[in-house]
């Protein structure tokens, strides 16, 4: 090796030494004679189950005909009619709100050269029913309105205001951990010392009722179950180690 491609060799090596040293520094205040403080950190989960009170719908129209004006114009009219059934079920105007709508052609492939033969118009809405007790008689009184011309997505279930479920699910966390650390103190012979950090995450799961199109006798009345759904919350949880003297 050349006495230039040996500096050059050092001086990358060097530069990269200093990056992984910047890379690896650490954040942690140090104790006494800059040592890190000893610690236990631990992780915490808690959570509570409950009836959810808040239910969205995913439903809409699509309507297939010759002209843009005739898929249109039947797409309006059942839409219309949900609506109407929505609003009289109890449903706010503020609570159905427009996610999709669309105009496409329908092509026939069979010969050489694809020919329109239609056009579909489709419009969907998401509808947040806040007395989930009525869902399956809105979603009876809804396919009775658009007819062939209705559609639903699916439904999912959830808390309108998940705050004090959180504030549940929070304080097992908390203990949770706390029990840990203090299995593990005792099973090293240590003792607890001052909380260091905390880190939370938490989320509700929304429970899903699966996709489906709700066809359904005359006779027979829609049942939906929104059994109960979970709000979570895990931590991270850091105690300094006491010493000895404490």
């Amino acid at each position: 090796m050349t006495p230039t491609r040996l500096l050059a060799t050092i001086a990358t090596a060097g530069a990269f030494l200093l990056l992984a040293s910047a890379c690896f520094e650490t954040s942690v205040e140090e104790g006494e004679g800059g040592a890190a403080p000893r610690a236990i950190s631990v992780s915490g989960a808690g959570e509570v189950r409950a009836e959810p009170d808040v239910a969205t719908v995913s439903t809409g129209v699509e309507v297939n005909a010759p002209t843009v004006a005739e898929a249109r114009a039947g797409a309006a009219r059942a839409a219309g009619a949900i609506v109407a059934v929505l609003r009289a079920g109890g449903v706010a105007e503020a609570d159905i709100r427009t996610v999709n709508f669309s105009i496409y052609p329908m092509y026939d492939y069979r010969d050489d050269t694809p020919r329109i033969t239609g056009y579909v118009v489709s419009n969907t809405v998401e509808v947040t029913v806040r007395n989930i007790e009525t869902i399956g008689e809105l979603i009876d009184a809804v396919a009775a309105a658009g007819g062939d011309a209705v559609r639903f997505g699916g439904i999912s279930f959830a808390y309108e205001d998940p705050g004090e479920l959180t504030q549940q699910a929070r304080e097992l966390a908390i203990a949770d951990a706390r029990a840990k650390a203090e299995q593990i103190a005792e099973l090293t012979g240590v003792a607890l010392g001052e909380l260091l950090s905390v880190t939370e995450t938490s989320w509700a799961a929304p429970l899903v009722a699966g996709r489906a199109e709700f066809a359904m006798a005359d006779s027979a009345a829609t049942s939906i179950q929104p059994g109960t759904s979970g709000v979570s919350v895990s931590v991270q949880v850091s105690w300094a180690i006491a010493d000895e003297e404490e």
